[in-house]
């Protein structure tokens, strides 16, 4: 008669010890949820989101760590390949549906490291400007300008493009208009540089101390005349000149709005000229 020891069911590991590693696990994943939201609800009052929400995830991350190593090393005593050898099938397709959660927190590691965006900066992903809120190890939550949560696994942040709104260069917005062509074309042309220079949002006829807040944050010419509006003649035939007209702008966010009162005031200004649009 053969018998079986119902204490050594799962390879070298007792099922005993089993059950006590799923519970290890477990309790150390909500032990660490719970202390990250507890942190989280002391120190949001008193500190910036930048700081809090580190010290937060550090804490998460480190009763993980010591929850998994107590898992593997006291209870399983690193008897990885017994452990998935008696789970078998199961183990394998366990740890196939575990790696792209392990890219993306490979990921989260690497954009921690060379932070190419911060929280609350804003970005341009898939053609989506968007307002970093979250960076998460496995994640980062983003709001899109019409109120929508994004939320998008790290590792499409390492494969795609990303343009940082927030750092560095200005924003060029490029328009196109057509005039007649006829005697009042550079009436037309003297018109459209007026109403750009006298603008508050466009560069650089901007207040001074609007200047001197763009400074902190932008990395400015020495020369400003390269950020003067400019415009170009990109077509023209018997009745009508093809204007392509650049300007530079440093609020992403309000790039539609600084555009739709240009072509207001522009309208406004051909009116009162006696100006015609081609």
């Amino acid at each position: 008669m053969v018998t079986v020891d119902t204490n050594s069911l799962i390879g070298e590991v007792s099922f005993q010890n089993f059950l006590l590693f799923i519970f290890v696990v477990i309790i150390s994943i909500i032990l660490g949820n719970i202390a990250g939201m507890v942190i989280v609800k002391i120190l949001k009052t008193k500190t910036k989101p930048v700081f809090y929400k580190a010290v937060s995830k550090l804490v998460t991350y480190a009763i993980y760590l010591v929850g998994f190593y107590f898992a593997f090393q006291k209870i399983l005593n690193f008897n990885i390949p017994a452990f998935l050898a008696a789970l078998g099938i199961l183990g394998i397709t366990l740890l196939l549906t575990m790696l792209p959660i392990l890219q993306n927190i490979f990921a989260g590691v690497v954009l921690s490291l060379e932070r190419p965006f911060r929280e609350n900066e804003i970005i341009e992903v898939d053609g989506n400007v968007c307002l970093v809120k979250d960076i998460m190890l496995r994640k980062t939550v983003l709001r899109s300008l019409d109120g929508k949560l994004i939320i998008v696994p790290n590792m499409n942040f390492l494969t795609g493009k990303i343009i940082n709104y927030s750092r560095g260069e200005f924003i060029r917005v490029e328009l196109k208009i057509d005039i007649k062509n006829d005697a009042s074309y550079q009436k037309a042309i003297d018109s459209i540089y007026k109403i750009l220079h006298e603008d508050p949002n466009i560069l650089p006829h901007v207040p001074k101390k609007d200047l001197s807040l763009i400074q902190k944050f932008f990395v400015m010419p020495k020369n400003l005349a390269v950020l003067e509006p400019k415009i170009f003649i990109k077509g023209i035939d018997k009745s009508r000149i093809v204007l392509q007209i650049w300007f530079w702008i440093w609020d992403i966010l309000r790039q539609e709005s600084i555009v739709s009162n240009f072509y207001e005031t522009l309208m406004q200004e051909f009116k009162n000229n006696k100006i015609n649009f081609g």
